[in-house]
């Protein structure tokens, strides 16, 4: 299954994507259904490939050759004292697609980047407590809970809790990053 970086042409099949996944899950992402669809699809193009931020973009998993079916966003921190740090964010594989790899690709293929950028040394990412399959997929790549954020998001009425998990790319002995 093909993963590759997005470019500004996907912004429309991304936008749709996106929607739909604001739309099914909203308490898996820090945004709206209702927000996203009142931007142009500039915002979606930028998003793609933020200007001025060559670590940064959405990874994409694509069958049937160029149909895309699932996301994950990639941000390296900025700042001199955290560029150590990537995020991972807004994972979504469209439900006639899950269980079939491309969520445990789009991972592969987030790491696989974050190595060959010097400097980095861990993946961050947020996802909701009671979303079992990718907390359980995040796991089985190695990343570990550092933390828990009651009431990270409120949808609906009610307030959602999130679970915080990290990834060390190098270990030493005792198990910190190197």
């Amino acid at each position: 299954m093909p993963i590759a970086l997005l470019t500004p042409q996907h912004r429309e099949a991304y936008r749709a994507l996106r929607l739909q996944a604001l739309k099914e899950c909203p308490t898996a992402f820090g945004s709206s259904y209702d927000y996203e669809a009142a931007l142009p699809l500039s915002k979606f193009a930028e998003r793609i490939r933020p200007e001025g931020a060559p670590d940064d973009g959405i990874f994409g998993a694509f069958v049937e050759g160029d149909r895309l079916v699932g996301t994950l966003g990639f941000h390296r921190e900025p700042r001199d004292k955290r560029r150590h740090i990537c995020l991972l964010w807004s994972m979504y594989v469209a439900p006639e697609f899950r269980g079939h790899g491309h969520g445990g690709a789009l991972i592969d293929a987030a790491i696989a980047h974050a190595r060959q950028i010097g400097g980095v040394r861990q993946l961050v990412l947020a996802v909701h407590v009671n979303n079992t399959p990718a907390c359980s997929l995040y796991r089985s790549r190695g990343f570990e809970r550092f933390g828990l954020e009651r009431d990270a998001l409120f949808v609906n009425g009610e307030y959602h809790d999130e679970e915080h998990m990290v990834l060390f790319l190098h270990k030493t002995n005792s198990g910190r990053s190197a």
